[in-house]
Parts: structure tokens; C-alpha cells; sequence
């Protein structure tokens, strides 16, 4: 018997925002990478194409969600709090790769500053 289909959750207009103001900060690095591994027909596709969409929905998306006064403040709490993450992420991130760094010299036999040769 055929299971019946899981809904999927409809996003808020909040994560959709966000989503798209990702994608249009990651457009440049995404344009390089493709350049970069030779597809330069996808590049021009996402530079050209892509790009200017999302852009467009961005704006119209910002100029729905921060209206007025109180849109200023969400905007201005939204970015802080995006700020927040992305710093925290970043310092994750970098304890991960110390982490990693140590446990390579352990297996090396840690010749570290302090050892005596």
C-alpha cells in the first residue's frame, strides 16, 4: 500500500527572505568558483541571469518586511543578529581547524616549541 505524502512545511516569509539575501551575498563567490572549475557558460548564466532575479526579489522582498520605522528595527536587529551568528560560526570554525592541528602534531610526536632536540 502506498504511503500517503508528507506535507512539507510552507516557510515564513522571514526564512524565504533569508534564503535569498544569502544567495545574493554568496553571488560573486559563486561566479568565481565556476570560472574557476571552467564552467564558464554557468558563470555568465548566474552573473547575467541569476543574479539580477535575485537581486530583484531582494529588493521587493525588503521593501515589504521593512517598512516604516518598525522595519528599520527589524532590519537593524535582524542584521545584528546575523552578524552574531556569523561570527560565531567563524570562531567554531577556527576551533575545529586548532583541534585538528593539535591532533596532527600529537601523531607527529609534537615537536612543539618546548621540546629539546
Amino acid at each position: 500500500m502506498a504511503e500517503p505524502k508528507k506535507k512539507k512545511k510552507k516557510r515564513s516569509a522571514a526564512e524565504m527572505h533569508r534564503t535569498v539575501q544569502d544567495q545574493v551575498q554568496a553571488l560573486p563567490y559563486a561566479v568565481q568558483h565556476l570560472q574557476k572549475e571552467g564552467k564558464r557558460t554557468q558563470a555568465f548564466i548566474v552573473k547575467y541571469l541569476t543574479g539580477p532575479v535575485l537581486r530583484f526579489i531582494n529588493k521587493l522582498m525588503n521593501r515589504t518586511r521593512y517598512k516604516g520605522t518598525e522595519g528599520a528595527k527589524l532590519k537593524q536587529s535582524e542584521q545584528m543578529k546575523r552578524h552574531l551568528e556569523q561570527r560565531q560560526k567563524a570562531a567554531d570554525y577556527m576551533q575545529g581547524e586548532l583541534r585538528k592541528m593539535q591532533k596532527r602534531q600529537q601523531k607527529r610526536g609534537g615537536g612543539g616549541p618546548g621540546k629539546a632536540r
